[in-house]
């Protein structure tokens, strides 16, 4: 991981505008994103609240170009990814990092190697020293003692910070995060979001998290609420926001 990277600028790293997306078709079309606006700066940690079936994780995976658009814009480090070439949303996900629940650890590699595969969709290049650079991401969420494990012989917390390590090693620009802290406890998850909000004090990473997890609220720039696929608040975090509204957020 490079230290001295630093990302300047004044286009946004998220800029979306008019976001619809429909799940099925004919009778059976449900819309579940619905003209969706939303700027995140570079530099900022952003949480998604709100229930289950309101739209975060779709939103997540659009934004991420996991998922095709259909309806809106969206840019991404200044990129228009509706109607991009596959080749370029292949070159805009090596400048992203993605942590989900399911850690999705390979079971015949070492935690050393699992993290090695965020390395991989850079190419040689990215391979370059990359024992080191997977030593220092799995240090860095308290893992240095467990570089030669198998999954098998983790926990399931010990698992989901490898696969936190692996999506950091690459240096991502925008890392996005799925309820990453769903498997941790309390001291392990603050473990992870506070290395998320050290990435982007200091080396101007923008992080866009989904969670229910009310313990970490207080790691963000901003929090937004989503309701049945609207965007219903975006607001500064502050004191008087963790202790009263978000706790009830997702409710």
């Amino acid at each position: 991981m490079n230290n001295s990277l630093s990302r300047t600028g004044s286009v946004p790293a998220i800029a979306v505008q008019g976001l619809c997306h429909d799940f099925g078709t004919g009778e059976a079309k449900v819309r579940v994103l619905h003209e969706v606006d939303l700027t995140i700066q570079r530099g900022e940690v952003v949480i998604l609240v709100g229930p289950s079936g309101s739209g975060k994780t779709t939103l997540l995976t659009l934004i991420g170009c996991l998922r095709s658009l259909q309806t809106g814009s969206v840019k991404l480090l200044g990129q228009e990814l509706n109607g991009a070439s596959p080749a370029t949303l292949i070159d805009m996900r090596r400048r992203l990092g993605f942590i989900i629940q399911a850690h999705n650890l390979h079971k015949s590699l070492t935690a050393m190697q699992n993290v090695r595969m965020g390395l991989e969709v850079h190419g040689a290049a990215g391979l370059t020293n990359w024992q080191a650079a997977c030593q220092q991401a799995l240090s860095l969420v308290n893992l240095g003692e467990r570089l030669d494990f198998l999954p098998e012989k983790l926990s399931g917390g010990q698992k989901q910070r490898v696969a936190v390590a692996r999506a950091l090693v690459g240096n991502p620009e925008i890392v996005f995060a799925d309820e990453p802290t769903a498997a941790l406890d309390r001291e392990n998850g603050r473990v992870v979001v506070e290395l998320l909000r050290d990435l982007a004090n200091q080396r101007q990473t923008t992080v866009l998290m989904v969670t229910h997890d009310h313990r970490i609220l207080d790691v963000a720039d901003r929090i937004i609420k989503m309701e049945e696929g609207h965007v219903v608040d975006d607001r500064s975090i502050d004191e008087s926001i963790i202790t009263t509204d978000l706790e009830e957020a997702n409710a």
